[in-house]
């Protein structure tokens, strides 16, 4: 014989303290015994929570589902074995359907459905399905993130703000910002022994606590509850429940039904299990031994009330309609007490959903809800700096980052959004410089250490390199991150089929890093392996569309193979996501260079330099187009300052030879010719030449 509602309790204890065996074993004594939707459900929550996937998909997928809350989890189930189908019928197509089905949970759902759309290639959809979580609830940062990432154009402005239709609910909002003191249940009437009768069904209680328990209102006549989650074998009779398990002959008792989720409220459950847990002995004779009533023997008297806390912020309004109902209090508070209490109840039952039920409380707005706004307008304030970031405005990103409250900025997010944005625009020092704080800090943060690495490949650091990369392997061997770092410093090292292999065993722990397929590009293509290159390029592109790494990978490898035309669409491609990139301009200037537009390449070349003056690509570029356009003159000032800056290049000396070969400085010429040649003996060229060298071009144009 088992009592659901105390072994409930006591699952859900076991999941919130992580003792995941323990939850499962007895979740599946319930099961079972009991064998509803809502057992499964909880059974299926324990599998899940353990990693165990597989076992809660073929529990549920078994059921005819009913509760949102299963057919959520089942969707989870699906999303994480790649049936997308199968979780898109589990949680219906029709936005707004999902959303009055769903109730609190909506946005949630809504926000795994714009990740099914969004894998499945449906990215209209996942925007509008993202947009819907977003009105729901604000505090959906993920959604908000993946609209950005996406190029979709949203205002934070307009989405962290309070909204009236949020079906999420402005007293929602507060209950979970605000600190547990503030939220309190209405116990007005509660006897002196502190026992609990309430009459509480499935049916008629909210899907989520906090809600109003009137310990001592009864229905006449009195009469047992029966219900799914009420369940009672053997003929066992309800038991009235308290927190010091001393039963009383009181009128009707009636043992407190919560649901399943009522049962993962963060704030009942310590109070209900620590009373489990206080007379262990007391619990099992009052779950094992049938009979109308159980007196226990005496015990200490708790003055905290169950399911209570210190602050009251509830109203409750009856309504007339309801049925009636009257207040047993065995050694009852005086009079005074329950004026003073009365004043702060007014009981409300809305006939057309919860007829003869307990009602839902409304949380009264207080002053503390100032909580709420300062959070939106932290969020409204990353949001903006976020956006900036995503649409590659770094400059405005990195300000907006900076701008925000002191505690925040010191946060390890905010500090590598503010290390990738000096990424973004070829700043690597400084994004050292806070990559490397952050591991100081945090050891054991993997997030951006990817890009951490790259910046450490540009500018040729082998030795930060090669320690990050060990650090990372040893600290986790199953994320892609690690193995990124890995592959960039083989790739340093010039071991390309190490390098390879390492960023290969990436894009196989993680096949949806679009940046995993493009680093793998890259690397094919320096290997020369162009067919495998623009595999993998094309293969990050599906993935992100805005990979503007992925899309530059694919114009450099037409520019190799000297399809210049094809080269130029594909940077338009990635210009069009990231306008700032002095980098990006670079490469269109030289394709447009190729295709014999002279002017306009140098159009673009001096754009490129005015968007990056300190990128020495940028003006070496620009000093070859110079060159090939007849103006050796001009090219030579751009390579003066590139020698200076840096000094030990072989191909600014090497283009520094042809160009004063141009204006008759022979002697020069050979000077810089030899300074090139003991720079770099094998002609290999520095990490200076990205895609391909414009010096070959020009040879082939003076040989032709």
């Amino acid at each position: 014989m088992i009592v659901q509602e105390p072994l409930q309790v006591i699952v859900w204890d076991c999941l919130n303290n992580y003792e995941y065996d323990n939850a499962i074993f007895l979740a599946e004594r319930l099961h079972a015994e009991v064998g509803s939707e809502e057992t499964a459900f909880l059974l299926g929550t324990c599998y899940y929570r353990a990693g165990r996937v597989n076992e809660t998909h073929h529990l549920l997928q078994n059921l005819s589902l009913t509760l949102p809350q299963s057919r959520f989890l089942l969707a989870k189930c699906s999303v994480d074995l790649k049936s997308y189908k199968d979780a898109e019928i589990a949680l219906g197509t029709n936005l707004d359907i999902v959303a009055s089905e769903f109730g609190e949970q909506a946005p949630y759902a809504l926000q795994l459905l714009a990740k099914i759309y969004s894998i499945t290639e449906r990215k209209s959809k996942a925007a509008e399905a993202h947009r819907k979580a977003l009105s729901l609830n604000p505090f959906m940062w993920k959604s908000f993130a993946q609209l950005c990432n996406m190029g979709e154009k949203i205002e934070p402005s307009q989405v962290f703000h309070i909204n009236p239709e949020f079906s999420f609910g402005v007293s929602t909002l507060v209950n979970l910002v605000n600190n547990s003191e503030n939220i309190s249940i209405v116990n007005s009437n509660i006897p002196n022994n502190n026992s609990i009768n309430a009459n509480v069904t499935p049916n008629n209680v909210s899907t989520r606590m906090p809600m109003t328990i009137s310990p001592s209102v009864t229905p006449e006549p009195p009469a047992p509850v029966k219900s799914k989650m009420h369940s009672v074998f053997s003929g066992m009779a309800p038991i009235p429940f308290s927190p010091s398990f001393e039963m009383l002959p009181i009128q009707s008792p009636v043992l407190y039904t919560p649901t399943l989720t009522d049962s993962n409220e963060q704030k009942a459950i310590p109070k209900i299990v620590n009373s489990l847990r206080a007379h262990v002995g007391q619990l099992k004779d009052a779950v094992f031994n049938p009979g109308p009533r159980c007196t226990l023997g005496p015990g200490p008297r708790r003055s905290s009330r169950l399911f209570s806390t210190n602050n009251s912020s509830y109203s409750v309004k009856e309504n007339n309609k309801s049925p009636s109902r009257k207040f047993v209090a065995p050694k009852s508070p005086s009079r005074k007490n329950k004026q003073r209490t009365a004043k702060n109840v007014k009981s409300n039952v809305d006939t057309n959903e919860r007829n003869k039920s307990i009602e839902t409380v409304t949380p009264t707005i207080t002053p503390k809800n100032s909580n709420v706004v300062a959070l939106l307008i932290l969020l409204k304030e990353l949001g903006e700096a976020y956006k900036s970031l995503a649409f590659l405005d770094c400059k405005n990103a990195i300000k907006q980052f900076q701008d925000i409250p002191p505690k925040q900025l010191a946060s390890p997010w905010v500090q590598t959004m503010i290390a990738k944005a000096h990424y973004e625009l070829a700043q690597y020092e400084p994004a050292v410089k806070i990559f490397t704080e952050i591991r100081k800090q945090y050891p054991n943060r993997t997030e951006g250490m990817d890009i951490f690495s790259t910046c450490l490949w540009h500018l040729q650091k082998e030795a930060q390199l090669s320690a990050l990369a060990q650090e990372l392997v040893e600290l986790d061997r199953n994320n892609a991150i690690s193995w990124l770092a890995a592959g960039n410093c083989f790739s340093l090292h010039k071991e390309r089929e190490t390098a390879l292999k390492f960023f290969k065993r990436a894009v196989q722990i993680n096949p949806d890093a679009a940046y995993a397929h493009a680093l793998l590009g890259h690397e094919y293509a320096v290997a020369e392996e162009t067919d495998k290159a623009l595999s993998s390029f094309r293969t990050a592109v599906s993935i992100d569309p805005r990979n503007y790494v992925a899309w530059f990978g694919i114009a450099t490898v037409y520019a190799r193979q000297e399809r210049w035309k094809a080269s130029e669409v594909h940077i338009r491609r990635a210009l069009a996501i990231h306008p700032f990139s002095g980098v990006l301009r670079c490469q269109l200037g030289l394709a447009q260079a190729a295709l014999g537009k002279m002017d306009r390449a140098l159009a673009t070349l001096e754009r490129a330099v005015a968007l990056d003056t300190e990128n020495p690509l940028c003006r070496f570029h620009r000093a070859s187009v110079l060159l090939r356009a007849g103006r050796p003159q001009d090219a030579l000032a751009d390579l003066q300052h590139l020698k200076d800056i840096a000094p030990r290049e072989s191909l600014v000396y090497y283009l520094l030879g042809k160009v004063h070969n141009k204006l008759g400085n022979s002697h020069l010429a050979l000077m810089h010719f030899s300074w090139a040649t003991d720079l770099d003996p094998k002609g290999t060229g520095g990490h200076i030449k990205e895609g391909f060298d414009p010096l070959k071009q020009e040879d082939s144009t003076e040989r032709s």
